[in-house]
Parts: C-alpha cells; sequence; structure tokens
C-alpha cells in the first residue's frame, strides 16, 4: 500500500469535511435547476423569441449534437439578395425599411403583448430610422482614422460639396493655428485645402479648392509657417543631451498628427522640386526642419524628401540656395545620424555625378562647393564614409579596367568625360577633409586613409590611359587632385614622372603653328580641339602649366629634411633638357621658365643642407624628423617664396582670361571659340589622329 504524503495527511485533518459538503451541496442545487428547465419545455409554456430554435438542442447532449452531420439553417431567397446587396453597399434605404416592416410584424404576431408595451410606453423604438454608419462618427472618432481614411473621407468628396476657401475661413484657421491649442480638426482641413491648391489642375476632386492667387499666398505661407508650429504645440518634443528632437505627449495625438504630416508630406515634395528662388527655399527646407522629428518614422517618404533637398544641393544655378540646402543635410545629419546620414550620403555622390557633366566658368565655383560641402559630411561619420567610398571607388576601377581590357572608342568615352574626372576628384577632397597628415598617432587615423592607395592608382591609370596632348588638360587636372591629396595627408605620390612623360611628347619636338586662338583654361577643360594641336597657344599655356605644378609638387616637401635626395634625379633630368632644347634653339622662353625653376629648386636644396648640418639625430627618429623646420613657414623657403609668387601671377591672368571670355561669350554666343567643355568628346581624334604618341 503506498504512504501517504504529509500535505495529503493535513488536508484530511482540516478540509476533507468541508470539501465532501460543498460537493452535497452543489449536487443538490443542480439537480433543482435541472428540473425547473426540465418544466419548461412543455408545450404550454410559451417559448422567447431569442430561443425559437431551442428545441433542436432537446433530448441531446452536447457532444452528440456536434457528432451529427447537422446542416446550418439555410437564408431565404429574399434574405439572401438582401444580404448580398448589403455586403456589396447597394442596398437602399426603401428595402432596409421594407426589412424593417416584416421584423415589426413578425414581432405582432409572435409576441402581441410585448408589441403593444412598446408601442404604448416607448414608440420611438418602433419608428426608428436607418442610418450610415459612417456619418455617425464623432470627430474624435474620426480622428482615430488612418491615412487611407483621411484621404478617402475627408479629402476626396463630390464635385457639388467642394468648398471654396475665402479669406475668412482661412482667418478662422490661422487664427487657431496660432493659438494655444489648435485643433486637429483645423490641421486636418489646412493640409487637404492646401493639397487641394497644389493639385488644382488633377482630375480628383477634393473637399476644399482655392480659386484666388491672393487666398494661395496666404494659405502657402500658413502651412509653411504657422502649421509647423501648431504641430508642435499639439504633440511638444523633448531634445535628448545629444541635440536629438524626441516627441512627447498623448499617443493618440502623436499618432493623428504623424497621419497628418505624412498627408502633408507630398506637398512639400512639390515645393521641393518647383523651388525658384532662395528666399522660396529656405522657407521650404525650414518648414520640412520642423517637421523632421514627425517624418523619421515613415522611411519611405523621407527618403524622397532627402532626395528633393539633394538633388536642389547639386542642380540649383545659385550659390545661396545649394548653401540653404546644405545647411538643411547638415543640420539633419547632425540630428538624426542613424536615419539620414547614409541616404544623404549615398544621395550626395549620386545627384553630383548626374549634374556635373556640364564644367565651364560659371558651374566650377558651384561644383567646387560641391564638392568641399559632400566632404565636410563625409567626416561626420568616417566609418561610413569608408563604406561608401570603398563601394564608389570600386566601381571607377571596374570602369576603367574594362577600358584597358577592351581598348574600344566607346570605352574611352566612359573614362575620359567630366563625370570620371569629377568623380575621381571628389574622392580626392573626401579624403583630405579628413586631416589625416596632422595626426601624429597612427591609431587615431581616419578610416578613410586606407582608400588613398585605391584611388591614387585608379587615377593613375586614368591619366595613362591616352597619352596623346589632346588631353593633357584631363592629366594636369587630375595632377592638381593628386597635389592636393598628397599635400594634405602626407602621404608621398611619385607625381614628377606623370609631369615628364608630357615633356618627351612630340608637340616640344615640332615647329608650332601660330594661330589667332584664345587661350586656355585648364581647370574647366580636359581636352582640347583639334585645331589647338602644334599650334603656339596650346604650346605656351601646356608649358606654364608644366612650370607650376612642378613647383606645386616640389612646394610640398620644401621644409622636408630629404628635400635635396629628393630633387637630385628631377634636377638631372630638367638639365639635360634644358642642355638639349638649347642647342635646339627651340622654345626659348620655356627655357627660360625651366632655367628659373631648376635655380630655385638648387637654392632650397641648399637651404635645408644648411639647416640639416645641425642636427644630431638620425633617420630612425620619425618624431624629431617631423619637427624639422616646423617653426619655419613654407613662404619662407627659397622654392616656398616662388611658389607664392606664381599663385598670385596666376591669379591675375586667370580672372583676365575669364573676363575676356565672357566678353566674348556676350559678342557671339553661336560660334564656337575652339574650347570644348562637353561631356561627349571626340576619342578618335585623340586615338586615331596623327599626333598619338607612346608612353615614354
Amino acid at each position: 500500500m503506498a504512504k501517504i504524503g504529509k500535505a495529503t495527511k493535513k488536508f484530511q485533518s482540516k478540509h476533507l469535511k468541508d470539501t465532501i459538503k460543498q460537493r452535497k451541496r452543489v449536487q443538490e442545487h443542480n439537480k433543482k435547476n435541472s428540473h425547473k428547465k426540465k418544466g419548461k419545455t412543455d408545450g404550454s409554456t410559451k417559448v422567447d423569441l431569442n430561443q425559437k430554435n431551442a428545441e433542436v438542442f432537446n433530448d441531446l447532449a452536447v457532444d452528440e449534437f456536434f457528432d451529427q452531420d447537422s446542416k446550418l439553417p439555410e437564408m431565404t431567397k429574399k434574405a439572401k439578395k438582401v444580404a448580398e446587396e448589403l455586403e456589396e453597399g447597394e442596398s437602399s434605404e426603401d428595402e432596409l425599411d421594407v426589412e424593417k416592416d416584416m421584423d415589426m410584424d413578425a414581432l405582432a404576431k409572435e409576441d402581441p403583448e410585448f408589441y403593444e408595451y412598446l408601442k404604448n410606453n416607448d414608440k420611438d423604438l418602433l419608428d426608428f430610422k436607418t442610418v450610415n454608419p459612417l456619418d455617425v462618427i464623432s470627430d474624435d472618432e474620426q480622428d482615430d482614422l488612418d491615412e487611407e481614411d483621411v484621404v478617402t473621407s475627408v479629402e476626396k468628396t463630390e464635385k457639388s460639396d467642394t468648398i471654396n476657401v475665402d479669406g475668412k475661413l482661412l482667418q478662422n484657421w490661422i487664427t487657431d493655428l496660432k493659438s494655444d491649442s489648435p485643433s486637429i480638426k483645423t490641421l486636418k482641413n489646412i493640409v487637404i485645402a492646401y493639397k487641394a491648391a497644389i493639385n488644382s489642375n488633377s482630375t480628383e476632386t477634393y473637399k476644399y479648392s482655392v480659386t484666388e492667387e491672393s487666398i494661395f499666398r496666404q494659405l502657402m505661407l500658413a502651412i509653411l509657417q504657422d502649421f509647423p508650429l501648431a504641430v508642435q504645440k499639439v504633440t511638444p518634443f523633448k531634445v535628448s543631451s545629444n541635440g536629438i528632437r524626441n516627441i512627447t505627449g498623448n499617443k493618440k495625438k502623436i499618432a493623428q498628427v504623424s497621419t497628418i504630416v505624412k498627408v502633408h508630406t507630398p506637398s512639400l515634395i512639390v515645393l521641393l522640386e518647383d523651388v525658384s528662388n532662395t528666399e522660396t527655399c529656405a522657407l521650404v527646407l525650414q518648414s520640412v526642419q520642423e517637421l523632421l522629428p514627425y517624418l523619421i518614422s515613415f522611411r519611405k517618404l523621407l527618403k524622397v524628401v532627402v532626395n528633393a533637398v539633394v538633388n536642389i544641393w547639386s542642380s540649383s544655378a545659385s550659390l545661396e540656395t545649394e548653401i540653404s540646402a546644405f545647411a538643411w543635410m547638415n543640420n539633419a545629419c547632425k540630428e538624426y545620424p542613424k536615419s539620414i546620414l547614409e541616404i544623404i550620403l549615398r544621395a550626395t555622390y549620386s545627384n553630383f555625378l548626374k549634374n556635373c557633366g556640364k564644367t565651364n566658368p560659371h558651374t566650377t565655383p558651384l561644383l567646387n562647393f560641391q564638392k568641399n560641402s559632400a566632404a565636410e559630411l563625409f567626416s561626420l561619420n568616417p566609418s561610413l564614409g569608408y563604406t561608401i567610398g570603398f563601394e564608389f571607388i570600386r566601381q571607377l576601377a571596374i570602369h576603367l579596367r574594362g577600358s584597358v581590357n577592351n581598348p574600344t572608342k566607346e570605352s574611352y568615352k566612359a573614362i575620359y568625360n567630366w563625370r570620371f574626372c569629377h568623380g575621381l576628384d571628389f574622392w580626392s577632397r573626401v579624403i583630405s577633409a579628413q586631416n589625416i597628415g596632422n595626426q601624429e598617432n597612427e591609431q587615431n587615423d581616419s578610416p578613410l586613409k586606407q582608400l588613398i592607395y585605391p584611388l591614387v592608382q585608379v587615377t593613375i591609370g586614368t591619366i595613362r590611359l591616352i597619352p596623346t596632348a589632346q588631353f593633357f588638360p584631363l592629366r594636369f587636372y587630375l595632377i592638381r587632385s593628386l597635389i592636393r591629396l598628397s599635400q594634405t595627408t602626407g602621404v608621398y605620390i611619385p607625381i614628377f614622372p606623370l609631369l615628364s612623360e608630357v615633356l618627351h611628347s612630340s608637340m616640344f619636338n615640332r615647329s608650332a603653328k601660330r594661330e589667332n586662338l584664345p587661350a586656355i583654361d585648364f581647370e574647366c577643360n580636359i581636352k582640347v580641339n583639334k585645331a589647338y594641336l602644334n599650334t603656339r597657344v596650346y604650346l605656351d599655356c601646356v608649358c606654364e602649366e608644366l612650370i607650376e605644378l612642378i613647383g606645386e609638387f616640389f612646394v610640398l616637401y620644401c621644409k622636408s629634411v630629404a628635400f635635396p635626395e629628393l630633387t637630385t634625379p628631377p634636377l638631372i633630368f630638367l638639365r639635360r633638357l634644358i642642355k638639349k632644347n638649347s642647342e635646339a634653339k627651340s622654345n626659348a622662353r620655356f627655357n627660360r621658365q625651366l632655367t628659373t625653376l631648376v635655380d630655385k629648386l638648387i637654392a632650397n636644396s641648399k637651404y635645408i643642407e644648411k639647416h640639416r648640418k645641425s642636427i644630431e639625430y638620425g633617420p630612425k627618429n620619425k618624431t624629431a624628423v617631423r619637427k624639422f623646420l616646423q617653426d619655419v613657414e613654407w613662404e619662407k623657403t627659397p622654392l616656398g617664396a616662388y611658389v607664392a609668387t606664381q599663385r598670385l601671377v596666376k591669379e591675375e591672368k586667370l580672372k583676365l582670361l575669364r573676363d575676356s571670355l565672357e566678353a566674348q561669350e556676350k559678342e557671339s554666343r553661336n560660334r564656337k571659340t575652339g574650347l570644348d567643355s562637353d561631356d561627349d568628346i571626340e576619342i578618335e581624334d585623340a586615338v586615331d589622329g596623327s599626333d598619338t604618341e607612346q608612353e615614354s
């Protein structure tokens, strides 16, 4: 026999008797109730209307009933018809009234006493009218509708019910918006009214219409200035320690306001796409900035808004408008870096490339601003910038590899165009903005530093793809990009060989033709027209550019302790070239310029040798090597003073050149001057022409 546990013994001693008594009481109560239920099933007892089909369950247990293969009661034909019409929304009020009368007649026959009672005491219950359930929704209940309900029930309506927005109605809205507690109904109405105004040519019908121009202007100012502030009053926000605005308050109101803002966002996008001046752009961007906390949760709409702002930044013809768009992008990235930063960084590069195909003296300042401002955005998160930069630089490398492996006219066009060159220069500025060269601790270097090597390789490969005189401007443009990269990062890039290859060109061995052609602005051109080849104008421009770039490259190391060793091979090469030109009595002007440059290089080498005689450390002491001549300004070195003077001279020449070009454009805009800054490059002229050259 099994042992009885302690808990069982305790229950038997204390609770067993009471439990048995309670069970007996329950059994007796159940028996009494069962007799009452059986008595009610007699035929003399009236069956309640709600229990008309109770006989179906008589004399059957519940399990037995569900085990039967019984069918559900079928509806009558008329009931089926009415149900189908109700489901399709096509039943009329008359049919509903007929059904009501039928129900009342049935009630009078089956229970005349109850019918007489209702007739005498509560007649309204018999004379009820059918109504549409949607018509009885109160304003508070309608606030809970989602976006689709807002659009269908408030925005779209019949033409006969359209309300024309006049000054009185608009002023009531504005007054409510400026009050301390604006109503959600006003927020809805003004949003729908403005949407109807900007979509006046649409085939859709709206609750409101705006016909007067003055009303439209007041409505636009209200929707851009007063509406965002009213939204913030209804659902205020708190600014966290990180500067992020977080919405607080009633969740129900937050959901309502977010839905209204979502409906309003397409109208803002239309405004952003049609911006015509800086003032309007700044007003719209300010409104979007105020509503930004309510848009963060709508990812798709947010992406469209960001793309619209970035498009203004990349395509506007006004520098002030670009600055306004950049200010919005910068503030949004700093406030919501996790939600917006990556979208903006990708969009900036993509939109920049789409709109940089045409490069001329008028667009160059705008393009330079775009590159520098985008570089500042990439500095906000270098790790993310590295990920995006690696992806796009890899794309540039793939295009270049395809052109090298498949050298056709079309493959060359894919590389030798402004978009490809601007793409390389774009990433050069992004990396340069990281201030990598001034960081003494290598562990604190930006992740973007790892992109220097692949970018330099792609740039050099692009320079040497077609080494002809027609594309010397492209070579010089990309060399400037490499010089900037080397200067800001402190990474040595072998640039002098790229310049010395130009000196081996056949154009220096031919007698130049004298043609009356304007000078070339190498900053705004990556190729020259065939009319410039073998001309004195082009030769002089190339020689001046070479002298300037050689000086700009070596001035990067004018205070370096290794400057004498760095300049020894170039000095040997340049002296031989000067001697060769002197014997041939060709290009005397270029020879004089080279001689001056060589003298400055020699003087700077002697300057460095003089100062390094007093040092006591060796090459292994990198910290001391970096501090060599650290207190001396580069302009005070022999080479630095020469380069600083050359920069001033170039600025004056460039200013005169651009003034003359603008004067020529005003005189004759339809006549070509020989300068070709279009994106479509005649590659066949460079490859198949008589000036084809080989790499040295």
